[in-house]
């Protein structure tokens, strides 16, 4: 089991997307909710059970659940220009296509740099690497 912090209050720019199918603890293996639980408001974690055959995204008590493996990864961002950018981590799968799993609904420079601090790490925890790319502005 892996699990790395994306953000932590106050400074948590980056966020979980709320997305149809989001699980509370009770439903993951236990060792993984039970770090899960542990993990002080509005933590954002990032976690692999490869064991299990999944990875996923944690926040406040709500996960999303990954299927492994993933057919890819990536980390995307718009600048502000006439509307407000974002920042995002999308993953790529074989039954939902690409979904944007957490980012900043803003673009937020501190949000980018921490996910590009943690791209090797973020890669190896979903298996797969982690594209980065560049949107331009919002006009």
């Amino acid at each position: 089991m892996i699990i790395i912090t994306l953000a932590t209050p106050p400074d948590a720019a980056l966020r979980l997307y709320t997305l149809p199918g989001l699980v509370d603890p009770a439903h993951l293996p236990a060792p993984l909710a039970a770090r899960i639980v542990e993990a002080p408001a509005g933590h954002l974690l990032a976690w692999s059970a490869a064991e299990n055959g999944i990875a996923g995204f944690s926040q406040d008590g709500r996960s999303l659940v990954l299927t492994l493996p993933l057919l890819g990864a990536g980390i995307g961002s718009m600048q502000r220009a006439k509307g407000s950018g974002f920042v995002t981590l999308f993953v790529k799968t074989a039954d939902a296509g690409m979904i944007d799993v957490v980012g900043s609904q803003t673009f937020q420079q501190a949000a980018l740099d921490r996910l590009l601090a943690q791209q090797a790490a973020l890669g190896a925890l979903l298996g797969c690497t982690l594209t980065v790319e560049d949107w331009g502005y919002d006009c």
